[in-house]
């Protein structure tokens, strides 16, 4: 029982490759076995192979039909009635012999014109009529044509609430979505025909009259919702979807899942409405035109909730912002509604508007019983920017709760039509717009896309439920695209029909969604007159009463709006102590031993080998380079239990390879080796990976990363440092004014080579002076007047936005970067770091300066002159320009008169230690290098 499958896989070459793969050795079937039995011997294979020539000149076969015929073969072989009887029909003849051509038999019409029974060829004389043939051919037209609505349906689909628009800003009509394209006519409509098994629109049916065919297929693909998923590379992912969305009453819901539907939408249309009528002077960029956002979002998380997740982060534009707060996230409605007031907050901080600002609640799910994690990430104006910092938040919480198959974690973005760029990695994205298709990025990475008209509530809820699941089970981002307008324009305070006359008419002869529902569940007796009416008053009253609670609040807090809050981090620390940063020696030594071997067997790299053999030489020589304080940096915290991540372009081996943690076997593919990685059993992970050319997207999701934990070291280095200024807007409005505005400390280092060393324009600098001017610190400190103290440092620490730093040897990164970790609180470190200084013979630090008991130096004084009585001069200096002063100053003959200074921190900067080195006894000039 083989010859038919193997006449249909040999009627293409591809699959006559395929078939004598299986012959030479598959065994994952039964079919499979018989299949390679059949084309075991050299016989078998030139008949099979005559076989396949003849099939191909089958009138009916093509690269289409062939694929068809191989999967009724399939089904036919499992069970003979699920295929028609002209098929079973077919598949028999083909079995007793009779060969390409001989096997058909036309099926006989009764009378009233459908397909009656056929019975099977007792002889092999038998050819196929010209009916014969017609019917096929009809037959594989009708199964293009289901095709064609599962591939361009959504072209056509209602999705436009204003009814303006069509889908694509397309008004024809995909030429393939009509019967003429086929050849067939309305004279067709009610004819009998065999479902293929790539569709499930008729359930238990298998046949089905053309008229009933394509009525199911518009009602699925052309009606209020739209689906994008032939695009899709995976068949199974493509039968996943048409289950979901083709099964005959897939996409009804509940009398109980439509009144809690009808609920959301109260609380998300009365919210709106509520605060038009208290505030109607003020912007809230309003959900008016979407409320169906608010039931959409909860039934993500309902769904998810109920399929493991237990944390959820989202990240999205301000439009929309109050309404997810009050209504997903359930924020006391009182702390919103006092947003409203002029009172000033009475905690830290200079706070930002109520529609850039986060939360972070965890509650019961009352739909899967389960309590869950809600973070709403607090953005700024730039829409998109949000985005990456929610994947790189939800990354760490996958990590430090051991999710490693993400199926407890989830970020939703949304976003609107014009800030849609595409961030993928297992999420839920929402699309908000009002304009034509945005959303073919998701094409180009496999994103299945369902666009859904809010005017149909239930359609957006099934949306959803699909989505969910469809992440759950595969791992991969879908996009969720709701088609909706906006009722009041950019902002509550503009006027739209100023640009948009026609649309705007036309928006305020439109009803809303809740009016619509409310009167489609009234008449589907789901719910009467008087339950709307009870549902209508009970959620105004739960509003008035928040409005007055809200009036008699006296004073607001920004630390109510955390959207990563760090309370027992703060606890039993004292924020004015800044411990030690030095290690054990035996530490220290272990590391470097580490550092510099690899396991037996190993196969390295022979440059790689002089460098490990350098290592040791430098240990031995009481002189560390750059590379060994970073790995001292990194393994003595990674020892201690505190997890370590570095990303960045080259960051593996370092652009300038001073680095190399990471090794590679030179003999065995794939094979690596980490030594951080193989320190100690109960040690912390280290990561270290390459990132993609985006400093946009990979420094915010780094930042991302370290707001979750702050045990951790969380470092993204840039190739060169000016290649930081694509990441501007991450660095502007979230990393150098996060804490300000919402109360949010983060201790992410970014390190930036700096350095003008030959490399042209865009590999030089750094630019300090941009990260300067966005210190928060007061320069204009009159230092003789300051109160320098044992706390003053720490105050400093405690006191600004971030620190910047230019270190000029191998301790001071190391006690830098310890230093983050051992701090009381979070802070961001931008530190200028170098090239040629990574094996500068100058640079190098012994192995005392990384001791316990040492810390990081703010000011390096001169400290190589003999006679400090003969200093006439002392320049401050910062960074490598200090080695070039030495190499001058013994140039020019005076390294008794000139001393050198360095300022290794910049930022707070340390006046404390500049006026001690300024106030030394002695007869000199003070100058500034620049």
């Amino acid at each position: 029982m083989h010859r038919a499958g193997v006449l249909c896989r040999l009627a293409s070459p591809s699959r006559m490759a395929s078939s004598m793969r299986v012959g030479m050795g598959s065994t994952r079937s039964t079919q499979s076995n018989l299949v390679s039995s059949s084309l075991s011997s050299p016989k078998s294979i030139r008949h099979q192979s005559s076989a396949a020539a003849a099939v191909k000149h089958e009138q009916f076969m093509n690269g289409s039909s062939s694929i068809y015929i191989e999967q009724m073969y399939e089904s036919w072989q499992r069970d003979p009635s699920s295929v028609h009887s002209s098929w079973n029909a077919y598949f028999k003849n083909v079995e007793a012999g009779c060969g390409p051509g001989q096997a058909f038999q036309a099926p006989p019409l009764s009378s009233s014109g459908s397909i009656g029974q056929i019975s099977v060829s007792p002889t092999r004389d038998v050819s196929p009529s010209s009916d014969a043939i017609h019917s096929v051919a009809d037959h594989l037209k009708v199964q293009l044509l289901i095709r064609s609505y599962q591939t361009r349906g959504h072209n056509i689909a209602d999705l436009d609430p204003l009814g303006i628009n069509s889908a694509d800003l397309d008004d024809t009509v995909p030429p393939e979505l009509e019967l003429s394209f086929y050849g067939l006519s309305d004279a067709d409509l009610d004819r009998q025909f065999l479902l293929p098994p790539t569709t499930y629109i008729g359930g238990d049916e298998k046949i089905l009259s053309l008229r009933e065919i394509v009525n199911r297929l518009k009602s699925i693909y052309c009606n209020k919702t739209g689906i994008e998923y032939m695009h899709l590379t995976n068949f199974e992912q493509q039968e996943w979807i048409r289950k979901r969305f083709e099964a005959p009453k897939a996409t009804e819901l509940s009398h109980e899942q439509k009144k809690v539907l009808f609920k959301r939408l109260i609380r998300s249309t009365k919210f709106e409405e509520f605060l038009a009528k208290k505030w109607p002077s003020e912007k809230r960029f309003g959900l008016e035109g979407c409320e169906v956002l608010i039931p959409a979002i909860k039934q993500v998380i309902d769904s998810s909730s109920s399929l493991g997740v237990d944390s959820v982060v989202i990240g999205m534009p301000h439009r929309g912002r109050l309404n997810v707060l009050a209504n997903v996230c359930r924020q006391p409605l009182s702390t919103i509604l006092s947003q409203f007031s002029t009172l000033e907050p009475a905690d830290e901080g200079s706070g930002d508007v109520k529609y850039h600002l986060g939360v972070c609640i965890e509650r019961l799910n009352r739909q899967s019983q389960r309590n869950i994690k809600i973070a709403v990430v607090a953005n700024p104006s730039h829409l998109e920017a949000v985005d990456p910092v929610v994947m790189g938040k939800v990354r760490a919480e996958a990590f430090y709760a051991g999710d490693n198959k993400h199926d407890r974690t989830m970020a939703i973005l949304m976003h609107g039509d014009a800030a849609f760029s595409g961030q993928f990695s297992s999420n839920v994205l929402v699309i908000v717009r009002s304009s034509p298709y945005c959303t073919d990025v998701g094409r180009v990475v496999g994103c299945p896309i369902f666009h859904v008209n809010v005017d149909d509530p239930e359609a957006v809820m099934h949306v959803c439920s699909v989505a969910s699941e469809w992440r759950k089970t595969f791992k991969r981002d879908v996009i969720v695209d709701l088609v909706c307008y906006r009722r009041q324009g950019h902002n509550e305070l503009d006027e739209p029909m100023f640009t948009q006359p026609l649309m705007y008419q036309k928006i305020k002869a439109t009803k809303p969604v809740l009016d619509i529902y409310q009167k489609h569940i009234i008449q589907e007796g789901v719910a009467n007159e008087q339950y709307v009416k009870d549902e209508l008053t009970k959620y105004g009253q739960i509003l008035e009463d928040a409005y007055e609670n809200a009036q008699k609040v006296t004073f607001v807090r920004n630390r109510d709006w955390l959207d990563s809050p760090w309370d027992d981090f703060f606890k039993k620390r004292d924020p004015l102590k800044i411990p030690s940063t030095g290690i054990e020696e035996e530490k220290m030594n272990h590391i470097i031993e580490k550092f510099s071997s690899v396991p037996e067997g190993f196969n390295l790299h022979r440059g790689l080998e002089r460098t490990l053999k350098g290592r040791k030489q430098m240990q031995a020589d009481d002189s560390v380079d750059w590379s060994i304080g970073e790995a001292l940096a990194f393994g003595s915290l990674l020892t201690e239990g505190t997890h370590v991540r570095l990303s960045g372009q080259d960051v593996e081996r370092g652009t300038f390879s001073h680095r190399h943690h990471v090794l590679h076997d030179q003999k065995e593919d794939l094979k690596v080796y980490n030594p951080l990685n193989d320190l100690a059993e109960s040690q912390a992970t280290y990561t270290v990976c390459n990132s993609s050319l985006s400093e946009y997207a990979v420094l915010g999701f780094e930042l991302g990363y370290s707001m979750v934990d702050p045990n951790s070291l969380v470092i993204w280095e840039a190739q060169f440092g000016d290649f930081s200024n694509t990441a501007q807007c991450i660095i502007d409005q979230f990393i150098s004014s996060g804490q300000s505005k919402w109360i949010r400390q983060s201790g992410l280092v970014m390190l930036l080579p700096h350095g003008y060393e030959g490399m042209g324009p865009e590999h030089s600098s750094a630019r300090p002076e941009r990260f300067l001017q966005m210190c928060n610190e007061d320069d204009t400190i009159d230092a003789s007047k300051a109160a320098f103290g044992g706390t003053f440092e720490a105050q400093q620490l405690h006191d600004t936005n971030w620190i910047v730093a230019n270190c000029t040897t191998p301790a001071n990164i190391f006690h830098l970067l310890r230093r983050q970790v051992t701090m009381p609180f979070r802070k961001p470190c931008i530190v200028m770091t170098p090239k040629s200084l990574l094996r500068h013979p100058l640079a190098r630090s012994p192995v005392s300066h990384f001791l316990s008991g040492s810390k990081f130096q703010r000011v390096i004084p001169e400290n190589n002159i003999s006679n400090p009585s003969n200093v006439q001069r002392v320049i401050f200096c910062t960074g490598k320009v200090y080695y070039d002063l030495v190499a001058a100053r013994k140039h020019v003959g005076k390294e008794n008169e000139v001393a050198l200074a360095r300022v290794e921190q910049l930022s707070p900067f340390p006046y404390d230690l500049v006026m001690e080195e300024c106030t030394k006894p002695l007869h000199f000039t003070v100058l500034d290098a620049k």
